[in-house]
């Protein structure tokens, strides 16, 4: 699919493909798996294009796994976007794996369940992550919906 822009994308959070691959490399892993959920939620192709599903850290595509085991060669190729969604993503890369985990989620089950309120949204929630307090809920949501998401 998009090999270029993963390419881009796993040194835009600067690391290297080959650090990838290492078993110790699982919140890189994680963080490029979160970062790519966002750019296809809003809207950059060709994360678009990824699959994702609900998985025990949040968000999870095994198509966008595999591809990014296997950029080997490949040219990093920018997606195209504009400079606000490129800061969100910054922003959004520079939160740690608690914070990644949690706020994909919620914007996974806005997106899979349109009108939801807050207070079902964290019920939903809580049924795979029984660790959220309400008010780190409430502290990540704050956070996003400051953000546009």
């Amino acid at each position: 699919m998009g090999k270029g822009e993963i390419c881009w994308l796993v040194k835009f959070l600067g690391t290297s493909p080959a650090e990838l691959a290492k078993a110790s490399a699982f919140e890189t892993r994680l963080k490029l798996q979160k970062a790519a959920f966002l750019l296809g939620h809003l809207g950059v192709t060709p994360f678009t294009d990824y699959p994702f599903s609900m998985y025990v850290s949040g968000p999870y595509s095994p198509l966008l796994a595999t591809e990014y085991y296997h950029l080997d060669g490949i040219k990093p190729a920018r997606a195209k976007m504009d400079r606000s969604v490129t800061r969100v993503l910054k922003w959004f890369a520079s939160k740690d794996k608690r914070w990644l985990e949690v706020a994909s989620s919620v914007i996974s089950i806005r997106d899979r369940h349109k009108g939801v309120g807050k207070g079902e949204v964290y019920s939903v929630l809580t049924l795979s992550k029984p660790w959220v307090t309400h008010e780190y809920f409430d502290s990540v949501v704050t956070e996003l919906a400051g953000k546009g998401l």
